[in-house]
C-alpha cells in the first residue's frame, strides 16, 4: 500500500472526495478537481490499482445490525504464536478489525456483539482459538468514529 509516495494534489483531493462520499459520480469530481471525467477515471483506477483505494462500502450503524456492544480486546500470543493469531481470529464474525500492536499485548481487537453473554462467548472463543490469555475494555459510549481522509493540501 503507498504511503503517499508518488501522488499529487489532483490524487489526494480525489482521495479526499471519496472518502467523504465513496458514490461520488465522475462528473462531480471532475468538476471539483478541474480534470476531464476521462482522466479521473485513469486516476481512480490507478489509486485502485496501486491500494490507495482499497474498496466502496457504506458506514452502517452497528446498532442497527443488532450488535450495540463494542469492545477493546488485548491479546498476549506466545512469541511463536505472532503470525497465526490474525488468521485464527479472522474465523471469529464478531471480530471487526485485528491489529498488530507494540507493548505487553501482541494484537488488539474491535469486537462488536448483541450483549455481554454474548461476548462472554466470544472472549472463550478466541482465547480457545490463540491459546493465550486476553484484557478486555468494553467500550460505554462512542463519541465519534472518523474515516481518514487525507488532507489534499499536503504534499
Amino acid at each position: 500500500m503507498p504511503r503517499g509516495d508518488g501522488l499529487d494534489g489532483q490524487d489526494r483531493r480525489l482521495l479526499a472526495a471519496l472518502a467523504a462520499d465513496g458514490r461520488a459520480k465522475l462528473s462531480a469530481l471532475a468538476e471539483m478537481t478541474g480534470l476531464s471525467v476521462s482522466t479521473v477515471q485513469t486516476r481512480v483506477r490507478r489509486l485502485e490499482e496501486i491500494g490507495a483505494i482499497t474498496g466502496y462500502r457504506a458506514v452502517v450503524a452497528p446498532s442497527t445490525l443488532g450488535c450495540p456492544l463494542a469492545a477493546f480486546v488485548e491479546v498476549y500470543a506466545d512469541p511463536g504464536m505472532d503470525d497465526a493469531v490474525p488468521a485464527e481470529l479472522e474465523a471469529i464474525p464478531q471480530v471487526q478489525a485485528c491489529w498488530t500492536v507494540a507493548g505487553d499485548a501482541t494484537h488488539l481487537m474491535l469486537v462488536r456483539v448483541r450483549d455481554a453473554a454474548e461476548l462472554d462467548r466470544v472472549l472463550t472463543r478466541i482465547r480457545s482459538a490463540v491459546h493465550t490469555r486476553t484484557r478486555t475494555t468494553m467500550v460505554l459510549r462512542s463519541h465519534f468514529d472518523r474515516v481518514v481522509a487525507p488532507d489534499p493540501e499536503v504534499p
